[in-house]
Formats: structure tokens, sequence, C-alpha cells
């Protein structure tokens, strides 16, 4: 049997690439396996629910960023050339671009003729690569469409280029729709930066008649956010929970979920809603909304259109028709764990062919 080794660098564990690789090996434990594949973490986590019935090595370094770097600089090519050494895969992945690079040149070192693949989790033109770091995988899964877009606009083969999407972990419940309109925004909790809630509540302030918006998320920086929403006269309509461990258990009922982030690389949160039945509004980033959203569950604006995202809020809260739940989800077919791992499978298993 083939030998795989997944190596990520250190990662909070609370992050959305944890639970795409968390449910990547929960779907291996219910399925027959083709090939193994283990975890090599280079740096740990701060907390490691993610990596629970996972076959993992983990090489912790320091809670401190700035050592973590001094390390990377001085003893990780050393570190991971040994691990290679000892290990023989068959395919490496990484979800780092310079763990990747790295990897690829250990592996000329010891002369092995190994596949190097780049799973890279965010949008390349909000977080760009060193073109010596990107190029030097062999193969590369896109988490979207737009993500592969940008790979191939950088100079990678589309031969090369596997679009897997991510899996969600959903118990497929339906959360029901209320008579009366109620909004739900489930991220971190950001005036500006990535997830753009000042336009949200520019929009929010516009719209006219009764509606409420519950808030889902880590709020260390939820003070900023909260004075623009008193500012902007709308306080008495917001609800905030914080970071809840499961917040779609704590959703009781939704009309529509929110998304304003600038950019993505696939928005999760967005699956996972329309997985519950729920009726999405999003920006339009470059990446992944529109490999999710369309006129059967939900309704993309044009990012920085404030007015074009109030209009889209409002008619929902005038009762515009929406499309039933279960046509909403089963729009979400494609990102289910069993749909994932044959696209993810079938891409390990024709690089290794090759």
């Amino acid at each position: 049997m083939k030998k795989g080794i997944l190596i990520v660098p250190f990662m909070t564990g609370y992050g959305g690439t944890e639970t795409v690789i968390k449910n990547l090996f929960q779907t291996r434990q219910t399925s027959h396996l083709d090939y193994n594949l283990k975890v090599y973490s280079i740096g740990g986590s701060f907390d490691y629910g993610w990596s629970k019935n996972i076959d993992i090595d983990i090489k912790w370094i320091s809670n401190k960023r700035k050592i973590r770097d001094i390390y990377a600089l001085t003893l990780m090519p050393i570190n991971l050339f040994n691990y290679l050494r000892h290990e023989k895969p068959d395919f490496v992945i990484s979800t780092n671009p310079v763990i990747w690079y790295l990897a690829k040149l250990c592996l000329r070192i010891l002369r092995r003729d190994t596949p190097v693949i780049g799973w890279y989790h965010y949008s390349i033109d909000q977080k760009p690569i060193n073109k010596i770091f990107l190029k030097a995988a062999d193969y590369y899964l896109a988490i979207s469409s737009g993500i592969k877009e940008q790979l191939i606009k950088k100079g990678i083969e589309k031969e090369k280029i596997y679009l897997v999407f991510n899996p969600i972990e959903t118990d497929g419940h339906i959360i029901s729709r209320p008579s009366n309109t109620h909004f739900v925004y489930m991220g971190r909790v950001m005036l500006d930066g990535q997830k753009n809630l000042r336009e949200l509540i520019d929009a929010l302030a516009l719209v006219r008649g009764e509606w409420v918006l519950d808030i889902f998320g880590d709020d260390s920086q939820a003070e900023a956010v909260k004075s623009y929403a008193n500012s902007k006269k709308i306080s008495q309509y917001l609800s905030w929970h914080g970071f809840v461990e499961n917040p779609w258990l704590s959703v009781q009922s939704a009309t529509a979920l929110l998304l304003t982030s600038k950019y993505e690389g696939l928005p999760m949160v967005l699956c996972e809603a329309i997985s519950h039945g729920i009726y999405c509004i999003s920006a339009n980033t470059n990446t992944g909304p529109d490999d999710i959203i369309n006129k059967q569950n939900g309704k993309l604006y044009s990012l920085g259109n404030v007015k074009e995202l109030a209009q889209a809020l409002q008619e929902v809260v005038d009762g515009q028709p929406l499309p039933g739940q279960r046509q909403i989800q089963r729009t979400a077919q494609k990102f289910l764990p069993n749909q994932y791992k044959k696209r993810f499978d079938n891409a390990i298993d024709t690089i290794l062919k090759k």
C-alpha cells in the first residue's frame, strides 16, 4: 500500500484548514483505503482537537512566533530532510509553500522521484506565493475554481491541478425558517480586514422593516464593530454570542446567513449553511462563493457595493419568496464527505499512476 505524508506548519487548532484535515481523515475511517496517509505537524498547535483519531507526528517548537520563525530559517530544513529520509513516503502533500519547496529539495538530495503536492487554502491574489516556492510542487489540489484559475494565471499547467473543493461536517438537519426575518453571521468579528463587517453594518443600516442579526464568532476584536453598529443606530437589532464550538446546534431558526468577506479560499460557512437549508447572501469574491451560491440557494452581490447588498437584504425583509429549504440543502451534495473523498482519492490515484 502506498504511503503519503501531509506536512503542515504551526496551526492554532481553531482554523478552517484544521477542520478540513479533520473532515478528510473522518471520511477515510469509514471506507476502503487505497493508501495510508499521516500528518507531520512542524510546530504543533495550541489545541489538538482537530487531530483526534489522526495518525500524526508532532514537532513542537514554541508558542512564540518569533522562535518558530527562527526555527523555520535554521533547523527546519534539516529536520524535514531527516524525517523524509526515515519515512520514505510515496507522495508528499503540504499546505505551506515554503514546506513543499523544502520537501521537494530534500527529496532531490535523497534522489527520490517522489511527487510533492501543493494544497493551498487561501486566495493567491490576497496571500501571494513567491514564484520559486509556488512552482516547486509537482501537482496541486485546488479548493475552489477561483484558486485553480489563479494557479493557471501564475503559469501552472492545468493538467497538474485537481479541483477537490473542501468537505463539510454536518448532521444535515434543517434549521427552521422563521416568519420574521432572522439573519445570521458566523466568523471572526472584524470591522475591517478580511471579514469586512463594516460593509454589512452599512448595508443593514439602510434596511427598513423588522429584522434581527445573531453574530457567532471570535469577538476579541468586537468592540470596534459594536461601536460602529451603535453609531449607525442598529445595535438593538444585534445579538452577540461570541465563539461557540458548534454554533449550528445553537441556531434555532434562520432566514439567511450573511457573508461580506473581502477574500476567502472556499468559505465553509456557506457550505455548512446550505447543508442546513439556509438561504445565503454573500459577497462575490474572486475565489469560493460562486462555487457554492447560485439561484437555488442564495444570492451573490458585488463586493464593495453596499447598496446592492442592502437591496438583497431588503428583499428578504420584504418577504420575497426564497427557494425551498430541501432544495437549498440538495445544493450541498458536492461538499459532503463521500463526494469529497471520491475527488480527493481520484486526484491522488491519478498522480501516483503518472
